[in-house]
């Protein structure tokens, strides 16, 4: 069950890694194409880049570390329930 937790949180830690990344790259998408951002614009496109990624960061992680989790969980489960499954309603 140790190990399993341990690619859980290596798992969340890509997630932290790859989700502030991905939002700092929308925020910048979005002061290109924005016209109100750029020259005379009081700084308030720019905070985006500081606070989105701020933002984005524990969700990602928990995400990701979820996802993890239940993949790990997935890949444990008996091989006998996947017969099962795959027999569901058929009669023997």
């Amino acid at each position: 069950m140790g190990q399993l937790l341990l690619k859980a949180l290596r798992s969340g830690l890509w997630g932290l890694l790859i989700g502030p990344l991905a939002a700092v790259l929308i925020v910048f998408g979005a002061m290109i194409l924005d016209p109100a951002c750029g020259p005379g614009d009081s700084g308030g496109c720019a905070m985006g880049l500081v606070t989105v990624p701020v933002t984005v960061a524990l969700p990602s992680f928990g995400l990701f570390f979820l996802g993890g989790l239940a993949h790990g969980l997935w890949q444990r489960r008996p091989a006998d329930a996947i017969r099962r499954l795959r027999n569901w309603g058929r009669e023997d």
